[in-house]
């Protein structure tokens, strides 16, 4: 049979048409045979495509009423074709699936899912058509059955009427045999045959003997009965002037001779069924099949059902491997003609026009009168045999009793009817009518068969008459729910009655037809479901499929019984060994399985996926299959995953073997935290002199949550520096992290390192080893021309590229890394380019093992993701990437290298250190500038002198409230100093290194101490890449402990004179439980005050009891003891300041007189001054103001007037640390502002009050006094210390608005 529905794109009724269509048989003689192949065509492939009237027919029913035909196709096949063999039919079966393949896909949307399925299943069309091609004939049902004959003579045949009756002959030896054999005649009485004469054409062709053959066949045969055609125009030398019509029709079918009963087919249609169903065997092979069939029935979602159908396959050979191993009958499956050579070449377009009208006027002139005639033939032979039963036990039964299919335990196939009688004759009417287009009457004659049929419990014809009956009603568009159920049925009954499952498999095809028209998609899945046996996993699994499409396609989607179904199917198509689509399946399924959390099918149906994509000899894909096995969070346990990890192994190894040109294959262990991936482009440089410590700079391990200080300090560095303000200011940035993305490359310097740090993470359930580590880089010179060390692993065994390659970037990181199981771990890498371009980092490059096989290694890359930002502030959808792995290499720069002499880090309060800076410029050009901002300039000072006088102490000389003051510059000026002065635009040439001295003092207040240094220097013009300056950070983190404590008042010493004086009383209040003890002695006493100074005459030890002798000196304070002395003082009177210098003006302010100090006081003290201007008195009588001060309080603190009196102690401390002793000085400053209070160095934790009404200001007191009773001071009994009657004992400071200002700014 030539039924032809692949790539038609035919609808359910065109499909329906085309199964059903007319059968014409053809006879060709030899000379006729010949005629056709000189176009590589017999004449049955040569017919093919024009097979379908171009017009519409008409035939008239019993009745007489015309019928038109719509789209009537014949479908033209050769007598001597017969059905092929078990062994062939499954070799046409699985050769169709196999060849047919849709790599075009549409996506479907589940809601947020889109689902990728193919545009089409031809796999599917060719499977049907060769299911529907390699079944018999049956005896209930005539739709198959040759209803005339053509037979193809030659007019070159010298003797065309005897070859006619020859062939003539031939053909009613077929149609006459009893009992009837293949092929099978739908009226072998009465058969049509007509004759057609086929002339060539061209120069060589004598069209008039053509018309006197054709003559004398119409003499002979009748007119109606005989046709000529034309053909074969052209002599077939050149191209073919017509297309190929036939590349989608041309089938090569088994053919076999006539007389060869060897291979013939089986004779009834019940040997049919049975052969296709199963494969002739031997009986203890079957049994033991069987056995093995019910030790292996497993879940089909087991992992180790492959492995069991193996097994069932290789006993039964049901798989394509098996099958092709047969041997086939070569009269059976060969063919003489090349199916790659050209077809139609001697065909014009005359010749195909002639083929057209041959079809049309063949119908309408012979086989439609013919029809016709069989139409009132058989309606005469059932109107005159209507009632008359065939028993009188039949007749009763018919009226009195009720059947049903599988009702009656006897054989179904019991009832035997002859060829005359009336209910095989309703049927053939009604299987006329059906193949002609009246439907009405087809779905009428169906239905009387099918009464007549279950009356006789004849249920094979019985289901064939219900599935008719249901297609006609389809066909004649009055299809509803009772004809949908007369399929059903017909269904159930030739499974569970009948036993015949290739007609039961061929209504369900028909049904889904029908249902999926009506969108009855679940009806139609239902159907498709219940077909699926052991007896066929390749039609279960096409079937399958379907079903799942027609889930998908319901209305709601059921994407999860798509998703379970597609798996069935893939798993039943690996059972056949179609592994292309069984891949392509689990590949859908995939789809909708995964990240729903089903973690278990997702590995099933990767590890399935990979083993298919294996032997499909798709390596990438199996790899990819069983990387996603060991992603992170998998439920599979320690050994299962073990197994996946040397699997995984094996089958990237395989893959490079066999693609060696692939390049680096990406490791699927461990993985990379991709937010993890730290940058720095500015490395820690350490110290040429191991007594220095070199500026920690900024870490590649950095905390980058102070970044806003430090921004802040370099734009006041850089504002300092330059005159010309930018508008937008750009800090310089050198570690790029998650939190701190860039958007544009990051600047490196030739020759400096580079460091990145990125964290691995093994996710599997066992411990893996990595070897050979390394950066994957590619670098793009200035030149354009591009270096990769890539080369260096994708072909170790070239060298072309490694020389310049290893001299163009230098890397360093730890060679080996276990990670234990779950196991976290941090990678540092060290690059220093030694060219300068762009440098790209690509991943990493490594080989990854299981520790437990560590010999079977795999070379893969680590590849490192371009993050995605998010533009902060900007409404706009454009898409940002993270550039921090895209690194700008700049040539050579000056590089400042910073170094300190060490500091101890557990220091006390007050305590001052000598600093030591080591300044030496590394690179090859002078360095123009050097700054130093610090966020805490109030303890820290640099030890030249400036001359710049503070503003809180300018206030008290001149008016400041006229001066034009720029708040931003005053700022900087304290936080930015400048430490070394340009000679002839150099600072510091290269090579060049100097040392800066500095202080620094610890604060007052116990605790973490924190001090920020930023370096500044500025660049050469004549550099090039675009920096204008550098900067070096440094950090400084201290303990400060407590020790010293100084409580101070001024108090009024004689009432009569008005003579100030000094209380003091000093504590050591160190603990002898504290980590830091130490030894204090106090070496002297200051005084800062405009109106008052220090009387040396009169100091006095007021309590000297606690007072021991220590290591240093006769007069210590050691832990928890305490002293106390007085210092009276004397009025000052300073005139003519605005005309003093700054270190003048501070002279003439200070006094300072010894106490107790250590031995060799002097020697080895490194305090600066205090009356010097880079001293610490200097900064505390600074008041510094906050960056976001606002102007109105700038302004109100510069011009406001806040007069007071600042005392200093000086000391020295033996401190002991760890078992290290070490020698500190320091100073405490207290600040005095009223009579009888005491302050406290460090202050007390007391939440304060205002002060009393009649506490008396210093100024105030200095400014009012007048001695009563006019006696000289000098008189006054210099030993006479008066009661304070003022004095109050405990208060605060007073909340005045000076004090506020202070505080706030």
């Amino acid at each position: 049979m030539m039924i032809h529905l692949t790539g038609h794109n035919y609808n359910a009724r065109e499909t329906i048409q085309n199964i059903f269509s007319p059968l014409v048989g053809v006879i060709t003689s030899s000379l006729a045979d010949d005629v056709c192949y000189k176009n590589n065509l017999s004449f049955v492939e040569l017919l093919q495509p024009f097979t379908k009237l171009p017009n519409d027919a008409h035939f008239r029913d019993v009745s007489g009423t015309s019928v038109s035909i719509r789209g009537l196709r014949l479908n033209v096949c050769d007598v001597n074709w017969r059905p092929p063999q078990t062994v062939l039919a499954r070799k046409m079966l699985n050769e169709a699936v196999t060849n047919a393949h849709n790599d075009k896909t549409k996506f479907v949307s589940l809601g947020s899912l889109d689902v990728e399925i193919p545009t089409s299943e031809p796999w599917f069309e060719h499977w049907r058509e060769s299911f529907l091609t390699v079944q018999f004939p049956a005896d209930h049902e005539f739709t198959r059955h040759f209803l005339s004959c053509l037979i193809v003579l030659s007019s070159a045949d010298p003797s065309i009427v005897d070859t006619a009756h020859k062939l003539t002959q031939r053909a009613q030896q077929m149609q006459n045999v009893t009992p009837q054999k293949l092929p099978k005649w739908f009226h072998p009485n009465d058969v049509l045959n007509s004759y057609v004469v086929l002339h060539e054409g061209g120069a060589k062709g004598d069209l008039s003997k053509a018309q006197q053959s054709y003559e004398l066949l119409k003499s002979t045969f009748g007119d109606n009965k005989c046709f000529l055609i034309q053909i074969n125009s052209l002599d077939g030398s050149g191209t073919s002037e017509v297309p190929d019509y036939w590349a989608t029709y041309l089938k090569r079918h088994p053919k076999i001779d006539a007389q060869s009963e060897q291979f013939s087919a089986s004779k009834t249609p019940q040997d049919s069924v049975s052969a296709i169903s199963m494969p002739t065997m031997q009986m203890s092979a079957l049994a033991e099949a069987a056995a093995e069939i019910e030790q292996s029935i497993v879940h089909p979602l087991s992992p180790i059902q492959e492995h069991a159908t193996e097994a069932i396959n290789s006993k039964f050979s049901t798989s394509s491997e098996s099958i092709a191993s047969q041997n086939i009958n070569p009269n059976v499956w060969g063919t003489d003609l090349d199916n790659d050579a050209p077809r139609g070449c001697s065909l014009n377009s005359m010749d195909v026009e002639n083929l057209r009208h041959f079809i049309q006027d063949y119908a309408v002139r012979a086989l439609i009168p013919y029809i016709e005639h069989l139409v009132a033939l058989l309606s005469e032979a059932i109107t005159n045999k209507k009632g008359v039963s065939k028993s009188l036990f039949s007749a009763t039964k018919r009226w009195f009793v009720t059947s049903k299919p599988g009702a009656s335990t006897s054989n179904q196939n019991a009832v035997i009817y002859t060829s005359e009688s009336s209910e095989l004759q309703t049927r053939k009417l009604g299987d006329l009518y059906f193949m002609f287009g009246h439907y009405s009457l087809a779905f009428q004659a169906y239905h009387q068969a099918k009464r007549d049929f279950n009356a006789d419990s004849a249920w094979q014809y019985y289901a064939g008459a219900l599935e008719m009956a249901a297609v006609s009603a389809f066909m004649l568009g009055t299809a509803n729910r009772k004809t949908y159920d007369y399929m059903e049925d017909a269904i159930v009954c030739y499974l569970t009655v009948c036993k015949l499952q290739q007609f039961a498999t061929r209504a369900t095809l028909l049904s889904m037809e029908c249902l999926k028209t009506a969108r009855l998609y679940g009806e139609a899945a239902k159907q498709l479901v219940r077909m699926t046996t052991e007896e066929s996993d390749l039609r279960s699994a096409l079937l399958l499929e379907q079903a799942a499409y027609c889930f998908l396609s319901s209305n709601p989607m059921m994407y999860r019984k798509y998703a379970f179904h597609i798996v069935l199917s893939g798993n039943r198509y690996s059972r056949v060994g179609q592994r292309k689509h069984a891949y392509r399946c689990y590949k859908q399924a995939y789809q909708v399985f995964q990240d729903r959390g089903w973690s278990l099918a997702e590995d099933h149906i990767q590890y399935t996926m990979g083993k298919q994509a294996y032997i499909l000899k798709k390596l990438e894909e199996a790899s990819r299959s069983q990387a996603h096995l060991l992603r992170p969070g998998s439920l599979q346990n320690a050994l299962q995953q073990t197994n996946f990890l040397k699997e995984y192994i094996q089958t990237q190894n395989e893959f490079i073997k066999r693609s060696p040109n692939y390049g680096l294959l990406p490791h699927a262990v461990p993985q990379v935290l991709q937010d993890s991936i730290r940058v720095l482009t500015s490395a820690y440089l350490p110290a040429t002199n191991s007594n220095f410590e070199a500026a920690n700079n900024i870490d590649i391990k950095s905390d980058l949550s102070d970044e806003s200080i430090w921004h802040k300090l370099e734009e006041m560095a850089f504002n300092t520096a330059f005159l010309n303000k930018p508008l937008v200011f750009k800090p310089t940035r050198y570690l790029f992290t998650k939190d701190c993305p860039t958007t544009e490359p990051p600047l490196a310097v030739q020759g400096e390192p580079i460091e990145l740090a990125v964290t691995l993470t093994n996710a599997v359930k066992c411990s893996i080893s990595m070897t050979e580590i390394d950066l994957l880089w590619k670098l793009k010179l200035d030149n354009d021309e591009q270096l990769s060390n890539e080369c260096l692993y994708e072909s170790p065994n070239e060298s072309s590229n490694k020389t310049a390659v290893t001299a163009a970037l230098k890397t360093s990181c730890s060679q080996s890394l276990t990670l234990e199981e779950r196991a976290e771990k941090t990678l540092f890498f060290k690059l220093t380019p030694k060219l300068h371009g762009q440098l790209n980092i690509i991943g990493i490059v490594c080989q990854v093992a299981n520790t437990s096989e560590s010999n079977v290694k795999l070379m893969g890359s680590l590849q490192f993701e371009t993050q995605r930002i998010k533009a902060i502030g900007k409404q706009t959808n454009q898409t940002l990437y993270d550039s921090k792995l895209s690194i700008k290499i700049l040539p050579p720069q000056p590089s400042l290298h910073v170094s300190f002499l060490s500091l101890p880090k557990d220091i006390i309060v007050g305590e001052v250190l000598p600093v030591q800076i080591s300044l030496r410029n590394l690179g090859i050009t002078p360095i123009t500038d050097v700054f130093v901002g610090c966020d805490n300039p109030r303890w820290l000072t640099l030890m030249d002198k400036n001359e710049d006088i503070p503003l809180s102490i300018l206030r008290s000389v001149r008016d400041l409230s006229n001066e034009k003051l720029v708040k931003d510059k005053e700022i900087r000026r304290q936080h930015v100093f400048r430490m070394l002065k340009p000679t002839d635009g150099v600072a510091l040439k290269a090579q060049e290194s100097t040392i800066i001295p500095m202080r620094i003092q610890a604060p007052f207040e116990k605790g973490e101490f924190t001090l920020r240094l930023l370096f500044y220097y500025g660049l050469s013009t004549s550099t090039t890449g675009g920096m204008k300056y550098r900067i070096v950070r440094h950090t400084w983190k201290f303990n400060v402990h407590e020790c010293l404590r100084t409580d101070i008042a001024c108090v009024v010493a004689n009432n009569v004179s008005g003579e100030l004086g000094l209380n003091v009383n000093v504590k050591n209040e160190n603990e002898m439980h504290h980590p830091v003890m130490a030894e204090v002695y106090i070496d002297s006493l200051a005084l800062y005050c405009e109106n008052f100074m220090l009387n040396p005459e009169k100091f006095y030890v007021t309590n000297n009891l606690e007072l021991s002798v220590g290591q240093l000196g006769d007069h210590c304070l050691k832990s928890s003891k305490s002293a106390s002395f007085q210092c009276r003082l004397l009025k000052s009177c300073v005139n003519g300041q605005e005309d003093k210098s700054f270190s003048e003006l501070l002279k003439s302010r200070f006094s300072e007189i010894n106490v107790m100090p250590v031995k060799n006081y002097k020697e080895g003290n490194h305090l600066p001054l205090l009356y010097d201007t880079n001293s610490f008195l200097v900064k505390q009588e600074t008041v510094f103001f906050n960056s976001n001060i606002s102007t109105e309080d700038f302004n109100a603190l510069t011009t406001r007037q806040d007069s007071h009196s600042t005392v200093a102690i000086n000391w020295t401390a033996s401190i002991v640390h760890n078992s290290q002793q070490r020698i500190a000085h320091g100073t405490h400053f207290v600040t005095l502002r009223y009579l009888h209070e005491y302050e406290s160095c460090p202050s007390l934790s007391q939440i304060p009050y205002r002060k009393q009404e009649h506490t008396t200001r210093l100024i105030d007191f200095y400014n009012q006094f007048k001695p009563e009773n006019e006696i000289e001071i000098a008189e006054i009994d210099e030993d006479y210390w008066e009661e304070n009657d003022n004095f109050v004992g405990s208060r605060c400071l007073l909340e005045d608005e000076n004090f506020l200002l202070t505080v706030k700014a």
